[in-house]
């Protein structure tokens, strides 16, 4: 092999591991940006699930929800109450991370549904979501015995805790459909003087 031979195969060999460390450094930056994107979205991520945990003005950066928001926070609804309760939103709004998202690309595509007046159709929960926290029916007729009339011990028997109670609205006065309820304040109701105890 001539010097000219040689000096062509050497010119080769350095392409050829050129070529090699581009391949490499083309590897690994591939798979850096890989796993940069997989750090930020999985803390960005993280971010936006502590949030949606822990922060009902997270939740009221959709305008539908809002109102609801601002009723937990402020409102005279059982809502409320249940905020003064230290009870979070998600103990009785536990949606899977997938409904979350799924949720979040809804509210952006502007694929959810409301009612005439441009609010979420109500959510329907069956008293299971109550009883985690309040026991059962018969202990909360037991809790509330101490009422001239109770409205959890009635002659229509255990009722749907919905019958009467809403969580982000008005409260159902359904026992003054057909009694006079005994001048017991409903939850939201201004408080009135009740007498003196003698």
């Amino acid at each position: 092999m001539d010097d000219a031979e040689t000096n062509t195969v050497k010119k080769t060999e350095q392409k050829m591991e050129q070529s090699r460390k581009n391949r490499k450094l083309g590897v690994w930056a591939i798979i850096s940006i890989v796993v940069t994107v997989l750090v930020v979205g999985g803390a960005g991520s993280g971010y936006l699930i502590n949030l949606s945990n822990t922060s009902p003005q997270f939740c009221a950066t959709c305008h539908i929800m809002d109102r609801y928001v601002v009723s937990y926070l402020s409102g005279n609804d059982l809502d409320n109450l249940h905020l003064q309760a230290n009870v979070g939103c998600k103990e009785c709004h536990d949606y899977p991370l997938t409904a979350e998202i799924r949720g979040g690309v809804n509210y952006i595509l502007g694929n959810y549904r409301v009612d005439e007046n441009g609010d979420l159709l109500p959510v329907v929960y069956d008293d299971d979501i109550c009883l985690q926290c309040h026991i059962s029916k018969e202990f909360v007729a037991q809790a509330t015995d101490f009422l001239a009339k109770n409205p959890h011990d009635s002659h229509n028997g255990m009722m749907s805790c919905r019958t009467c109670h809403v969580s982000h609205g008005d409260q159902i006065d359904y026992c003054s459909r057909c009694h006079d309820n005994g001048g017991q304040r409903m939850t939201g109701e201004a408080r009135g003087p009740r007498g003196t105890i003698e």
